[in-house]
């Protein structure tokens, strides 16, 4: 299923700037924009886009709502306020679900997002299928264009998206069998070196037997760091540190 993220006389280039940049940071990078008052390629917008400009520069611009979401199976209304006409309000956290349910029979989704100042006009709304919004604690003060696009993109992406931490990582490649059953052949050797109590050492292994990739690299480290304290105590006479063996 293909999300089109439709912005309706937009007025703030850095709004849309960060919007795409929002879009494009959870997958997204089909990018509407109906009766346009900003410069969605000028200067702003492209700096608050930062690394999205191409989302931008792809972006179709419409004269009518309805011509922008004519190839769109199911369009969505996104608004802040509650409306006089009557209407069924579905929060963002449900839209998943809710497409989901459609199964193969939809293809193509636009979220409609109104401009700054006044939102969606009443037209626009109508033109809908279905109206949206995001649950907040108050009603004042409301997210801005940018953080609504964030909101929406995020909710609907959460199956596809992961955490990107790889530059944090101690080491990015799997500890090899080999090296797992090294660490625990030298985790034992430390336990013994400091008179560590068989029973506990059990409980070590049977930990470190559930941890992860991560973890395990720590652990290693720790091992590695306090062989080597100890080498250099037995190195300067330093009585070894040991445990109680009868505990």
């Amino acid at each position: 299923m293909e999300i089109i993220f439709i912005l309706v006389d937009s007025e703030e280039p850095e709004n849309v700037g960060a919007a795409a940049r929002a879009m494009h940071t959870m997958g997204y990078n089909s990018l509407r924009l109906v009766r346009p008052k900003a410069d969605h390629l000028g200067e702003k917008a492209m700096a608050l886009a930062h690394g999205s400009q191409h989302v931008l520069q792809n972006a179709e611009v419409f004269d009518t709502l309805p011509e922008a979401m004519a190839d769109c199976g199911l369009a969505c209304a996104t608004t802040a306020r509650h409306r006089y006409e009557k209407h069924h309000y579905t929060a963002v956290g449900k839209l998943p679900a809710y497409f989901q349910a459609k199964g193969e029979w939809l293809h193509r989704v636009a979220i409609v997002f109104g401009g700054e100042r006044s939102g969606l006009t009443s037209a626009d709304v109508e033109a809908c299928d279905l109206i949206t919004n995001i649950p907040q604690h108050q009603l004042q003060p409301s997210l801005n264009l940018a953080q609504a696009v964030m909101v929406y993109s995020f909710v609907l992406s959460a199956d596809q998206t992961q955490i990107q931490i790889a530059d944090q990582r101690l080491n990015s490649a799997e500890m090899p069998t080999a090296e797992y059953a090294s660490l625990k052949q030298l985790l034992r050797q430390l336990m013994e070196r400091v008179g560590l109590p068989e029973r506990y050492q059990t409980y070590v292994m049977h930990g470190v037997a559930r941890l992860e990739r991560e973890d395990l690299y720590v652990v290693h480290k720790l091992r590695s760091a306090l062989d080597y304290a100890l080498d250099q105590r037995e190195k300067q006479g330093v009585e070894p540190i040991t445990g109680t063996k009868n505990q």
